[in-house]
């Protein structure tokens, strides 16, 4: 984005003053060419959205008059490309799954963390230069439909958004059930890791909605997405005490 290299624009939405200069000191620090507006409450964020619309919105949770993830919605969906970082103390892991792969939307739990904050405004600036520079994509599966085969090369790994698969192994003419893979589960993440190839055979067994996220870009992915990162370690602690279960039957 051209405009970007000359003209960057910020808005700031606060009802903490202190908090919202804090911000702002911080962006004009290390952001050359910056421009920055506050608002007070959620009018005054869409109407100055509107007026002069920003590269990237800083949106306090608790803004009032307009709650902030309509807030958010409404900005993530106009025309102009504009990347929203919502200053939280929780992070969300229900709303715009799919803007905080891409870095478009971001959750800041830590708004006092100096570092994580520019880790954050960092990535929506790059997502404002270069548009969706994770790679990552929705993918559907109707039901009984292959994911990955067993032996293939491993270029990505999946999040399960919806719906519910399955991971098997062909012996001969048997198939042998390894185990489900649930909504919140990745899948495809072995070979991510241990640079293999793929080690089973997964196919949905419902309609499935998955998000697709190539292997080079999900360390980013897990490093600005805490929730994503233990999503991953349950994944990985329920394989492991499956297979423990099986060990301890045989």
């Amino acid at each position: 984005m051209a405009e970007l290299e000359s003209k960057r624009v910020f808005l700031i939405a606060s009802s903490k003053s202190d908090e919202a200069a804090s911000m702002a000191k911080i962006v004009e620090n290390h952001v050359p060419g910056a421009t920055i507006f506050t608002a007070s409450d959620g009018m005054e964020t869409l109407f100055k959205s509107e007026n002069v619309p920003p590269h990237v919105v800083i949106l306090d949770s608790d803004i009032q008059k307009v709650a902030a993830l309509d807030i958010a919605e409404k900005l993530i969906r106009k025309k102009e490309k504009i990347a929203v970082i919502i200053v939280s103390p929780l992070p969300d892991t229900e709303h715009f799954v799919d803007e905080v792969v891409t870095g478009q939307v971001h959750f800041l739990t830590r708004p006092t963390d100096q570092k994580t904050f520019l880790e954050h405004l960092t990535r929506a600036m790059n997502w404002i230069a270069h548009g969706d520079i994770s790679g990552d994509r929705l993918l559907f599966l109707t039901a009984n439909e292959l994911l990955m085969r067993a032996g293939e090369k491993a270029n990505s790994v999946f999040l399960v958004k919806r719906g519910l698969l399955k991971a098997y192994k062909q012996e001969g003419e048997k198939e042998v059930l390894l185990g489900e893979i649930k909504p919140g589960e990745f899948v495809g993440e072995m070979a991510y890791i241990n640079g293999e190839t793929r080690s089973a055979n997964v196919m949905s067994l419902t309609e499935c909605e998955l998000i697709e996220i190539p292997n080079d870009c999900l360390d980013k992915v897990l490093f600005s997405k805490p929730a994503w990162s233990k999503a991953l370690v349950k994944t990985l602690s329920t394989r492991l005490k499956h297979s423990n279960e099986e060990k301890a039957a045989k």
